[in-house]
């Protein structure tokens, strides 16, 4: 009898839309799988409504030495889905992308009586993308401390380049430009 309670139950949840099982933790879900050619798939979002602010789309492989163990090279590199804004025209669109790095990195700076190096492994990039050129530039980049406080930025000059295939403004691009 409880085994067609549940049954029934979870034939009413499947019928309203609902799952009987948590939803995976959206943060943890690729929004693109790179295929066996090394190209990007596209994914489209149906509702981003209640996904978190930041979503993952990628791992990266960032030791520079030789002796680190596997887990401790891999980074993430999420999107900030509600960051993303597109000219009216459709010619520009601008996104942040976090990037979690496994291994701590070296940020230096300099002013005309001190030099300065930050050790941080989180970073944000403001990309900006000719949608029709298929082109990048960086607008801002930031590098943050503890408690999400931005502890040094920098805005280069913004010369507007191919991504690199691959890379994570190869992957971003097309969630910029078109959604997808």
């Amino acid at each position: 009898m409880r085994k067609l309670a549940a049954l029934l139950c979870m034939f009413t949840l499947a019928a309203c839309g609902q799952s009987t099982q948590a939803p995976p933790a959206a943060s943890e879900a690729p929004a693109a799988e790179a295929t066996a050619e090394g190209g990007v798939d596209s994914v489209m979002l149906g509702s981003t409504q209640n996904l978190p602010d930041w979503l993952l789309v990628a791992r990266q492989r960032d030791c520079r030495g030789e002796g680190a163990a596997d887990q401790d090279c891999l980074g993430q590199v999420h999107f900030n889905q509600r960051t993303i804004t597109r000219s009216a025209d459709g010619a520009t669109a601008d996104i942040w992308v976090q990037v979690t790095h496994g291994q701590e990195q070296l940020y230096q700076y300099e002013t005309d009586s001190t030099r300065t190096t930050i050790r941080y492994t989180r970073q944000r990039l403001h990309y900006r993308f000719n949608c029709g050129d298929q082109e990048f530039t960086v607008v801002e980049r930031q590098i943050m401390g503890s408690n999400e406080t931005v502890v040094a930025r920098d805005e280069p000059q913004q010369i507007y380049r191919a991504p690199a295939r691959g890379s994570i403004t190869h992957v971003v691009l097309p969630i910029a430009c078109r959604g997808a």
